[in-house]
């Protein structure tokens, strides 16, 4: 692991990486929430869109994270800054806005209009909700990319700061103590 440019602009393509899995999730799965939401189809869109970007977010979060341990070890010599995250996000966010705007420069029909916003929807699907939430214009979903550098910035402070949540919250601590007591029970039944 280096500090090179190229390095970290790899680093950052990462996140961009993990949008477009989060997309693709979307778009093989959407079918089923048409199918399922057949009468009221904007809030099935909006819920699954909530669930996908919460799974892009575990994405996201958790490479950063690992990211952040991995270049803050003594050995690689990189001696990173807390606040890298966000620089790796703003970097993945780049290819991303730079498809969104070629929704600017294509020109349709009047009759092609809604399919064109439509694509642009399409296109942001795991943030739609929360484009949904600011407003219904256009601009909102250029905007709403702006979460994913903060994805990554928490996610790198994460790792950099040794937080995890799951230590935080205890929520695996009864699953390792029960493969514990099962070996010293499994011991017991030997002893007799």
């Amino acid at each position: 692991m280096d500090n090179k440019v190229w390095s970290q602009i790899k680093r950052a393509l990462k996140i961009t990486v993990d949008y477009f899995v989060a997309l693709i999730i979307f778009g093989v799965f959407s079918s089923i929430v048409f199918s399922l939401f057949k009468e009221n189809f904007e809030t099935g869109i909006t819920i699954f869109s909530v669930i996908v970007f919460l799974l892009m977010t575990a994405m996201m979060y958790s490479d950063m994270r690992d990211t952040a341990f991995r270049e803050k070890r003594p050995q690689y010599n990189i001696n990173p800054p807390p606040y890298k995250g966000f620089k790796y996000g703003f970097i993945a966010v780049l290819p991303i806005l730079l498809i969104q705007l070629v929704y600017y420069l294509v020109n349709v029909p009047a009759e092609l209009t809604t399919f064109k916003r439509r694509m642009l929807q399409a296109f942001t699907a795991p943030l739609y909700w929360l484009a949904k939430l600011i407003s219904h214009d256009e601009w909102s979903y250029h905007v709403v990319l702006l979460i994913i550098p903060v994805i990554a910035g928490l996610g790198y402070l994460a790792g950099f700061h040794n937080f995890y949540i799951t230590k935080k919250l205890k929520i695996f601590e009864k699953l390792k103590k029960q493969p514990q007591n099962a070996k010293k029970d499994v011991k017991a039944r030997y002893r007799k």
